[in-house]
């Protein structure tokens, strides 16, 4: 129990002293972009893993995965950080901007042969855009509007895993999510009297996801994994602080405590996975019910979107005699809709990951190099077309408490 309380401090000090956001000018609406919650096994096969089981790596993706990890590893402690290069392109213009920070960071334990469980934190939301453009005000002059959105929403989560029966497993994640967004919009040119309008919105709920895995194992070490996943619509419910000021920084009015409700669309998903001694290919299917979302904030409506991936790994051979053939090799692709059409045009975000696993430590832990490359939106009626390429390493370390170095 020790151990599992120190986990929960280090995990939540270490990522709210060092998180970022990716910035996206698409991150404007509701509470930002939905992240998935994974790990470098899932961010290097294309953000797959619904129906993926791993006797060594996480896979927070389905809570039901939880239980593959089998022995001798007792205890998994991985930690992910990231670089990325965004560049923003219009019909008029052409620039980029670099981030980077912490992606997740969790810590795996068993209970018991029946029970495991992961403690975990990682982005649920982010909020990163700085917009200015100009327009012409009544009086035929010129004025700049700034329009610039900050803040993340995190979720601290703890995992769990139950056997069923044999080659069948449930599990379940109880989620508290927590953070701020702040957003501004100013107006400032001649002929008008500027203003900046500040909205700081803080918000805090628990949720809960669950997940199923059923493995149907064949012979030569092949086995044919299913899995699915599903979470409810969470309402998010927040207090929202709203402030006007002039130019010279005087407060014109103030609101505080204003409710504000988000809420978030029903997800649904399924996977599968078939697994060689050498090899596993995966493929992932996920629903979110957009159309009955809302937020309180805006009078838009949604569409219902789908995200499919498609992920291949070369497994590398404990046993080789190179070290070269110890490394594990992944690559993935991905499409999906976003939730909203911007003057008329359906937004579409697609992309591909590769990356590799190269063990040190004997094996006991695991340094994973995983490159992206993401394609967001599109340049037709002025909007802004986004691509990132996202460096990501990922450090995972097992047995951490659980094991001790014999010496001969």
């Amino acid at each position: 129990m020790r151990n599992i309380i120190t986990a929960s401090l280090i995990l939540t000090s270490l990522y709210v002293s060092a998180q970022n956001s990716s910035s996206s000018p698409y991150s404007t609406y509701g509470i930002g972009i939905i992240n998935e919650r994974t790990t470098s096994l899932n961010r290097s096969l294309g953000g797959t893993g619904i129906g993926i089981q791993d006797n060594a790596n996480l896979n927070t993706m389905n809570p039901a995965s939880y239980l593959s990890i089998s022995q001798p590893v007792t205890h998994v402690f991985e930690i992910g950080m990231y670089a990325e290069n965004n560049r923003y392109t219009t019909n008029a213009m052409n620039v980029s901007k670099i981030n980077g920070g912490l992606s997740n960071i969790n810590y795996w334990f068993r209970f018991k042969p029946g029970w495991a469980s992961v403690l975990g934190l990682s982005p649920y939301s982010s909020v990163s855009y700085d917009i200015l453009t100009t327009k012409t005000v009544a009086d035929n002059s010129k004025a700049n509007y700034r329009y610039t959105g900050s803040g993340n929403i995190s979720q601290l989560y703890w995992g769990n895993a139950f056997k069923i029966f044999n080659n069948f497993s449930a599990g379940v994640h109880l989620s508290y999510l927590f953070g701020s967004i702040n957003r501004s919009e100013s107006i400032t040119g001649s002929g008008t009297e500027g203003l900046q309008l500040d909205d700081k919105i803080f918000t805090n709920k628990l949720s809960i996801d669950y997940g199923i895995q059923y493995r149907m194992p064949f012979k030569n070490h092949r086995s044919l994994i299913w899995g699915a996943t599903f979470q409810n619509g969470l309402k998010l419910n927040g207090n929202s602080d709203l402030t006007l000021y002039n130019t010279d920084g005087d407060t014109l009015t103030s609101q505080a405590g204003t409710n504000t409700d988000y809420k978030m669309p029903r997800t649904v998903g399924s996977g599968i996975s078939f697994r060689t001694k050498r090899s596993l290919i995966a493929a992932d299917a996920v629903f979110r019910q957009w159309s009955k979302a809302s937020y309180s904030t805006s009078d838009k409506t949604f569409q219902d979107t789908w995200r499919m991936s498609l992920g291949y790994s070369y497994l590398g051979n404990e046993n080789a005699e190179s070290y070269l053939g110890l490394i594990s090799l992944k690559a993935g692709v991905y499409m999906q809709n976003h939730y909203m059409k911007i003057r008329g045009n359906s937004i579409t975000n697609y992309g591909f990951s590769f990356g590799a696993g190269i063990p040190v430590l004997d094996g006991k832990s695991t340094i994973n190099l995983t490159y992206n490359y993401d394609n967001f939106g599109t340049t037709s009626n002025n909007l802004i077309q986004q691509r990132t390429q996202k460096f990501m390493l990922d450090i995972v370390i097992r047995d951490l408490w659980g094991y001790k170095r014999r010496f001969d």
